[in-house]
């Protein structure tokens, strides 16, 4: 809600030439962003995934929770893939991310397989999946139903961008990779990354 309303009036005071209660005649912020607790949120795990992938009935839920799962995409994003955005050559998808910036999804080996299983019996022209953001989440809690799994965008997103950390990626390539604008992003995204996780990755320097 901070974050909505710094938006708005930003917008009103330059648009309306407004004054921003927000921020005072020499631009700094008058009232300070609430303090909020680092709550881990759900996050998908590659045997969560795996269980989800198995409950799917056809080849688009199977497609669409792959794709989830490897790419971190936004759920408009996914939503909004076009068939002739999608490059099978170099694992990789054209999006429009927040605020109409261009981005690329990418994915793997596994992914690409279930994706050109789908489109070979689907044949899709338009968009991708067919399905708007309503049709994606009623997809989702569905499947969340029938497997007692949390399911929707934002916890493959954090799974995606958890399980990176888990493999040693660098935060400053998994915000190229999930199209985050800053590297608190990823850390808010990241919560559930832990200590012992930290441990399973650490080489001492002493050999």
């Amino acid at each position: 809600m901070f974050r909505a309303l710094r938006t708005f009036w930003k917008w009103a005071s330059i648009r309306y030439d407004m004054p921003n209660p927000m921020l005072d005649r020499w631009g700094n912020r008058v009232i300070d962003a609430p303090k909020t607790p680092n709550k881990v949120l759900y996050t998908q795990t590659p045997a969560t995934v795996h269980q989800l992938m198995e409950a799917a009935s056809c080849t688009r839920g199977k497609a669409v929770i792959s794709l989830l799962a490897d790419s971190g995409a936004r759920l408009g994003e996914l939503a909004g893939i076009s068939f002739r955005d999608l490059d099978m050559e170099a694992n990789r998808i054209k999006v429009l991310g927040k605020g109409g910036k261009e981005g690329y999804l990418v994915f793997g080996a596994k992914t690409k397989t279930i994706l050109s299983d789908y489109i070979r019996h689907v044949r899709p022209t338009g968009l991708l999946f067919g399905l708007n953001r309503h049709g994606i989440n009623t997809m989702l809690q569905r499947l969340g139903k029938r497997t007692g799994i949390k399911a929707n965008a934002h916890s493959f997103r954090r799974g995606f961008a958890t399980e990176l950390r888990r493999q040693g990626v660098g935060v400053l390539d998994i915000k190229e990779l999930g199209r985050w604008s800053s590297v608190s992003m990823v850390e808010r995204y990241t919560r559930a990354f832990t200590f012992d996780d930290a441990v399973e990755r650490y080489k001492p320097m002493v050999t």
